[in-house]
């Protein structure tokens, strides 16, 4: 009795939200659930990337700084 319960918690999750509707998984058909299913890993995939490329950005920043600070440095440092 208690598995079943869960199956069906499982089952009224909200699995996607589309412009501002959220689609619980008792809702959508077994398509639609394993579309939503790779959307979801889509965007976390995404997610992942903007991290990165935020991560990487701020990085190459960072070394554009220190190669301006280099230049200004007086002769005799150098």
């Amino acid at each position: 009795m208690e598995q079943k319960d869960n199956n069906n918690m499982n089952e009224d999750k909200v699995l996607i939200t589309i412009d501002d509707r959220a689609f619980k998984s008792s809702e959508l058909t077994e398509e639609q659930r394993t579309i939503a299913t790779e959307l979801n890993v889509i965007a976390r995939q995404i997610e992942e990337t903007v991290a990165l490329y935020n991560k990487l950005n701020r990085d190459k920043n960072y070394r554009i700084s220190d190669f301006q600070n280099s230049l200004e440095q007086p002769e005799e440092e150098k």
